[in-house]
């Protein structure tokens, strides 16, 4: 991973007072951020996702929502899905640049 480490980037998620995170994989850019439900320690962490092929052109795809009754939960669900290609995000790591946060 260029810009974090993957333990950074985690880490930054985890404490929510972090900032977003904007990164790229491939051919796809990626808006990252998690959410705080008040006075719960329930998380919503959500990733937009868009065709990077022409970077002034980003094309919306998806969106994807990970939500948990804890910020551990919302995190695993997070990091066991297939989101990159068919890969994780641990084993997608090392394609991934991150441009913010």
């Amino acid at each position: 991973m260029k810009g974090n480490s993957i333990n950074e980037f985690i880490n930054d998620i985890l404490n929510m007072s972090g900032p977003e995170k904007e990164f790229v994989f491939r051919n796809k850019f990626y808006f990252l951020e998690a959410l705080a439900t008040e006075g719960t320690h329930s998380l919503d962490l959500h990733m937009d996702e868009y065709d990077n092929t022409n970077p002034k052109d980003k094309i919306y795809l998806t969106t994807w929502h990970f939500r948990g009754n804890t910020q551990r939960e919302c995190l695993e669900k997070f990091e066991h899905a297939p989101l990159f290609n068919g890969m994780t995000i641990d084993q997608a790591e090392r394609e991934i640049e991150v441009l913010f946060g």
